[in-house]
């Protein structure tokens, strides 16, 4: 999709790392359709700059690939916009923000948002895309707890989004961090999607068998069956919502048919979720 032409910016990224162009391509490509529900141009000026062959990608993944990156994305967007019209002042973490355009597309003038990533991801991001005042970036692993100390709660409310991250990371660590968000931000809020245990058994296996070749594909290590079973990691952790990732749109007045029955299939056995959770309370309202 982009040509090694001089001014591009190259990828100089980890393994893992390099997953985050799947969602920029994915919202990049939706922007280009005939009827985007990002309408995220930034992401699309983004791939343009980069210098990186998304071709062979392209050819070879369904393009459910591209849809799932921009649901993920609208239900994010959503959660976002609902918290900040009643929190006008929210203070947003975007944990393993990649290059994640979604302050950009939420900002109301009065936010506040942190990106954090690896170090290697945060130092590509400031190539593409600018910091500013109410904007900043935290290069660590979300593992380095220490970045609990660099978010400064200006706001009335903490939301923290992880999109399409959590499935990489071991679950042990992954409890570790949720249960240090609990203490360090009570009342705080955590949307993310997950995989059933069946659809990442099922990714991994066609990961190692090559049919979808690319390094935009990295081996999930993480899985749940139903929100409630993170809920039980702590006794202050309540569920907000869990719904179906594709439900709650009208996908066919954005994609064609033909891209949309695995889609359906995904949808009716609810092997992929938005999981929106509260961290600090005792009572669980699910």
């Amino acid at each position: 999709m982009s040509a090694n032409l001089e001014g591009k910016i190259k990828i100089e990224l980890g393994e893992v790392q390099k997953t985050l162009l799947l969602p920029l391509l994915g919202r990049a490509r939706d922007y280009e359709s005939r009827n985007s529900i990002l309408k995220d141009k930034y992401a699309h000026d983004i791939v343009e700059r980069l210098d990186y062959d998304f071709g062979d990608f392209l050819q070879r993944a369904p393009g459910q690939f591209m849809i799932n990156c921009a649901v993920r994305a609208y239900h994010l967007d959503s959660a976002l916009r609902e918290t900040i019209a009643r929190h006008p002042d929210t203070t947003v973490v975007n944990i393993g923000a990649g290059l994640d355009t979604a302050f950009q597309r939420v900002d109301n003038g009065r936010i506040y948002w942190y990106d954090l990533d690896l170090p290697d991801t945060i130092a590509l991001r400031r190539k593409l895309i600018a910091e500013g005042e109410r904007n900043r970036f935290i290069a660590k692993s979300v593992f380095d707890t220490t970045w609990f100390k660099d978010i400064e709660l200006r706001g009335s409310k903490i939301f923290f989004i992880a999109a399409g991250v959590l499935v990489y990371l071991p679950e042990d660590q992954t409890r570790k961090v949720f249960e240090g968000m609990i203490r360090e931000f009570p009342g705080s809020e955590i949307m993310f999607d997950i995989y059933s245990r069946k659809l990442m058994w099922l990714r991994n296996k066609t990961i190692a068998s090559g049919r979808v070749k690319s390094e935009l594909f990295v081996t999930h290590r993480w899985a749940v069956n139903s929100a409630r079973k993170v809920a039980r990691w702590n006794d202050r952790i309540s569920i907000v919502d869990a719904f179906p990732y594709y439900s709650r749109i009208d996908l066919g007045k954005y994609w064609d048919a033909k891209d949309l029955a695995p889609l359906r299939l995904l949808n009716f056995f609810r092997m992929i979720k938005m999981v929106h959770l509260r961290l600090g309370y005792h009572e669980n309202q699910f």
